[in-house]
């Protein structure tokens, strides 16, 4: 059994010291470390440099000539990996020194899943924790209070994605099927890789905190630290209504429900678009799904407040919002 991690980096000179000392004391040792740098101008491949001289069969730096944008240079980075299982690594965070040996123990007992992700606590740049929320938190992932078995595809086509890449884990015959990444802006590579490995049914996930999630203001994408209680509740009942768990009375539970189904429509029809007919995954028929589910959704709405409803058709008429051709 062999173990890769696929690290991205760009202007990291920070955090990517932290980072990579936490990788390198794991538990069980990582066999190999594939680090495409995307044009970093501070002084990050110095600092990687001295690391892959003091483990230099261990450490793998490659310096784009161009710069890729984060979702090629990851689809770089796992391409080059040798690894059986091959975990993504952001520059930023700190790992929790049993994080490979937990998701390795994980897929050892459950050998048919291909990819597993986790949650994490949140710190700031002085490696403080920084929230009582977890990183699942932070992405409305309300696992503990949902019924179990989760719907994890029907939860990422009909919701939002709650997969942090800086969580993921791979194993490598998913290479076969996951590439090549989209690369347009607003659909980054950890939805894409969960959402494929989902429709299989073979995307699982470890509840430990294995990671220290980094929130600052330098970062790409990221979750949120400060997290409202009505929000999470507003985000449990969406998620029990998506998956079946529970049914909308209220005009505000009809009305918040329909517009994440025409959010994930939008959004699903443009990843269709942009990626063309040739996916693992039917992205067309995800995104007239959740038009469907708007329709129904918004049926019910009308019949539930004709007045609020007839408001609402007024206001996002002239608004230009939600108008089906």
């Amino acid at each position: 059994m062999k173990t890769s991690v696929a690290m991205c980096t760009y202007n990291g000179e920070k955090y990517i010291k932290a980072q990579l000392e936490s990788i390198l004391n794991q538990t069980i040792n990582i066999d190999e470390i594939i680090i495409c740098d995307d044009g970093s101008n501070d002084n990050t491949i110095e600092l990687i440099s001295k690391f892959q001289a003091e483990n230099p069969n261990k450490i793998s730096l490659y310096s784009n000539p161009i710069n890729l944008g984060s979702n090629k240079n990851f689809e770089k980075a796992i391409s080059i990996c040798s690894g059986d299982y091959i975990f993504l690594s952001d520059q930023d965070d700190i790992w929790k020194e049993n994080k490979v040996e937990k998701i390795i123990e994980y897929f050892l007992a459950n050998p048919s899943t291909e990819a597993v992700f986790t949650n994490g606590d949140l710190i700031n740049d002085k490696n403080e924790k920084i929230s009582t929320h977890t990183l699942w938190d932070s992405v409305f992932f309300i696992e503990n209070k949902l019924e179990r078995p989760i719907n994890l595809f029907k939860l990422m086509s009909s919701k939002r994605n709650m997969v942090t890449g800086a969580t993921l884990c791979i194993k490598k015959e998913t290479k076969d099927f996951i590439f090549p990444f989209p690369d347009f802006k607003k659909y980054y590579h950890d939805e894409w890789i969960a959402i494929i490995i989902a429709s299989r049914k073979k995307l699982d996930y470890v509840t430990d905190e294995l990671i220290s999630y980094r929130i600052h203001s330098d970062q790409q994408i990221g979750g949120k630290n400060n997290i409202q209680k009505s929000t999470s509740q507003k985000h449990l009942k969406l998620s029990n209504y998506i998956l079946g768990n529970a049914t909308p009375k209220s005009y505000q539970d009809f009305n918040q429900l329909s517009k994440t189904y025409y959010r994930n429509y939008l959004k699903f029809k443009n990843v269709s678009e942009n990626t063309g007919g040739n996916n693992p995954v039917n992205f067309k028929e995800i995104a007239e799904t959740n038009l469907e589910l708007f329709k129904k959704c918004d049926d019910s709405l009308k019949k539930t407040s004709p007045i609020f409803y007839f408001f609402r058709s007024l206001t996002d008429k002239i608004r230009g919002k939600r108008q089906l051709n």
